[in-house]
């Protein structure tokens, strides 16, 4: 076991360990902010408004990402996004309003996409291109295990603190913060060897045959990914509130478990892709989420619905790295910076828009609605993933030397 982890990189346990402590803030944030929203008067249509524009903001933050990128190193991008991430919990506890709100989870988002892009950039080029799957599995198996210990905190611990509702809540945000101050220390040791990727044209004719085509179908998938699995991450606590009317402290546990599972489906993906290759494993887990918010639409006792709650979870996080993979793989490694904040901003840009419907909709009680909408959208991404092409590399100019042929992902260090 030591001596799989000594092989390594130590910038991609950095970054691991980054990633553990993303998902510790997120999901600490993300079991209580709603119900912290609503000891402040804010109901779930201004909950939805909230995460709409902060989550559009994320979305469009990509244009300065991508402009930075060409004067500033990715480290120091990486450190400045994971600052931007970290600072906004500290405020959290104390906004009162809804554009208050918006504006400081607006930072919060950036910062993510910032690190998401660039981070995922960064550790993708230390590993080979037959090992990104397991590479963005371990992501997922960090932020999501992080997930269940954040969950169970807030579980035992709220049962523990003998004070108010708003005061349990504001206590808990502050965690996220202490969270997110860990997380910008793993990030500056993560990035101290930033690889670049080595110089290739910009004109027509470096563009491996598809890339085009490959660039609008990402945006599709993830955009469409985004929008089905934000029901689940911004307001699976009002799904089972509104529902079966649970208090807040079952639900944390109900959402512990779901870490779990989702821990799971991430280990298995690249198992999966090992035995039945990518393209057919996607279209198959798409087909799976849907199904199984279809049967949760209906009227199902607690325990079925938690079930195929799970099994969605599952089918969701076999997707996700996949859709990273794509996204590395259907490109050239100059443009790989671009297709990674692609996918990232077309995955939180659907969720932006999703939040909104989903927000007004659970508002008016239709959550059967939600459900419904959040299966249409699984399963138009999932397709949508399979349709993405392995980039194939572009003709050699004439005047290049045979060397050209060798570059491959040929990557350059920035060091610190």
């Amino acid at each position: 076991m030591l001596s799989k982890l000594s092989a390594v990189p130590r910038p991609v346990l950095f970054y691991l360990a980054s990633s553990f402590f993303m998902g510790l803030s997120n999901t600490i944030f993300d079991v209580v902010f709603n119900f912290y929203l609503a000891e402040r008067g804010i109901d779930e249509a201004s909950a939805g408004v909230i995460y709409a524009v902060a989550t559009g903001v994320m979305a469009v933050a990509v244009v300065p990402l991508l402009l930075l990128g060409r004067v500033v190193s990715q480290r120091a991008i990486l450190v400045g996004a994971s600052v931007l991430f970290a600072c906004p919990f500290a405020a959290m506890p104390f906004v009162t309003s809804v554009p208050a709100a918006s504006a400081f989870l607006s930072v919060n988002l950036a910062g993510m996409l910032g690190q998401l892009s660039v981070g995922n950039s960064i550790a993708g080029a230390h590993v080979s291109p037959a090992a990104r799957t397991r590479l963005f599995s371990g992501f997922f198996i960090c932020y999501l295990g992080a997930g269940a210990v954040g969950s169970t905190l807030v579980s035992l611990l709220g049962g523990l603190l003998d004070t108010s509702d708003l005061r349990k809540y504001q206590f808990f945000l502050l965690l996220s913060f202490l969270s997110g101050c860990l997380l910008v220390a793993a990030r500056v040791a993560s990035a101290r060897q930033a690889p670049r990727a080595a110089a290739a044209g910009t004109d027509a004719a470096s563009r491996p045959p598809g890339e085009r085509r490959n660039f609008v179908v990402l945006f599709v998938a993830a955009g469409c990914l985004g929008a089905s699995i934000a029901l689940v991450f911004r307001f699976a606590n009002v799904l089972f509130a509104q529902i079966y009317d649970l208090p807040v402290g079952e639900v944390s546990l109900i959402l512990g478990g779901d870490k779990i599972i989702s821990v799971i489906g991430a280990v298995s993906a690249p198992l999966l892709v090992r035995r039945f290759s990518l393209r057919p494993s996607a279209a198959f887990f798409g087909v799976l989420a849907c199904v199984s918010l279809l049967v949760q639409s209906l009227t199902v006792p607690l325990a079925v619905f938690t079930v195929f709650y799970m099994v969605r979870l599952l089918a969701n996080y076999c997707l996700m790295p996949l859709l990273d993979t794509v996204a590395m793989s259907g490109f050239a490694p100059a443009r790989r910076l671009v297709s990674i904040s692609l996918r990232q901003s077309s995955f939180y840009l659907g969720g932006a828009v999703a939040a909104a419907v989903y927000g007004n909709l659970l508002n008016q009680g239709d959550w059967r609605a939600a459900l419904w909408v959040s299966g249409g959208c699984a399963l138009a991404g999932a397709l949508a993933v399979t349709l993405v092409r392995d980039a194939e590399a572009a003709p050699p100019p004439p005047d290049a030397g045979a060397g050209a042929e060798k570059s491959g992902d040929k990557v350059v260090l920035e060091h610190a």
